[in-house]
């Protein structure tokens, strides 16, 4: 994904296996045009592979939000050798989104004595003070986050789950995702604490890697407004993955390093 060498190597010192690795979901559906009730399967994995099931991940924190806004978690899942399932029911009329968003793990790194070697502890800031020696040196913690996120809808879209909570990351569509069509610029907005991020790296790409030569991703750049744009040259599932790095505002920790996930479907003409 983007910035492997930063991102993904701290993630590995953090986490399980699993949860170094980016992590992702893939609804059946994305679009669906019902009268009644309806169900759609989700699997979740983690995994470097787009679309390809690797390891299984824990769903406890997914928040389902429905068309008015209102929040709920998910009920009981299987979570098997390769990937995680769950069930989800779209009651109601409009745009669901659905969150995976893991609480932060913390990593507090120094180096320490005369060649410099570096140290690490699982700490915050707060936690670290008492561990770390007197004498380290350039004593920095991170914030570790994962989330992933994708939204579906029955029958007409609507925008209420788009609403910023204005609090860490978060990327608002401005083109609706049952709408993002082959061949026409998609528009999305990526803020921290409610502030767009500028000069941003994100990169998408579409399904069916391993049955072409190359990822074929799309590398882009967010503009001043903190906007992406891209334009999807094949339908289908896609993954938008976006690693920020940015200054902390908690007492926690000094900067904080999100893994953020979306997933989206790309209509044809």
């Amino acid at each position: 994904m983007i910035n492997r060498s930063f991102g993904w190597g701290l993630l590995a010192l953090v986490a399980t296996s699993a949860s170094a690795h980016p992590v992702w979901m893939l609804p059946s559906e994305f679009n669906v045009s019902s009268d009644t009730a309806h169900w759609v399967t989700v699997d979740g994995t983690a995994s470097h592979g787009v679309f390809s099931f690797d390891k299984p991940i824990g769903l406890d924190n997914v928040t389902v939000y429905d068309p008015a806004g209102n929040s709920a978690r998910i009920g009981p899942y299987y979570k098997g050798q390769r990937r995680s399932v769950f069930d989800l029911a779209l009651s109601e009329v409009g745009t669901y989104k659905v969150e995976l968003r893991n609480p932060p793990r913390y990593v507090t790194t120094y180096t320490i004595g005369k060649r410099n070697t570096e140290r690490r502890i699982m700490a915050n800031k707060q936690e670290a003070a008492a561990q770390v020696p007197a004498k380290a040196q350039g004593v920095t913690t991170y914030a570790m986050q994962n989330i992933s996120a994708f939204y579906v809808t029955r029958n007409t879209p609507s925008d209420t789950v788009f609403k910023s909570s204005g609090q860490g990351l978060e990327l608002q569509p401005l083109t609706h995702p049952s709408d993002v069509v082959v061949g026409e610029a998609a528009r999305f907005r990526l803020t921290f604490d409610g502030q767009p991020l500028a000069e941003r790296k994100v990169e998408v790409v579409g399904h069916g890697t391993q049955w072409r030569d190359g990822r074929q991703q799309q590398d882009v750049v967010s503009d001043q407004d903190g906007v992406v744009t891209f334009t999807p040259a094949q339908r289908g599932p896609h993954l938008l993955s976006a690693n920020i790095e940015q200054v902390s505002r908690s007492p926690l920790a000094d900067k904080v390093e999100i893994n953020y996930l979306l997933t989206f479907e790309v209509l044809p003409q």
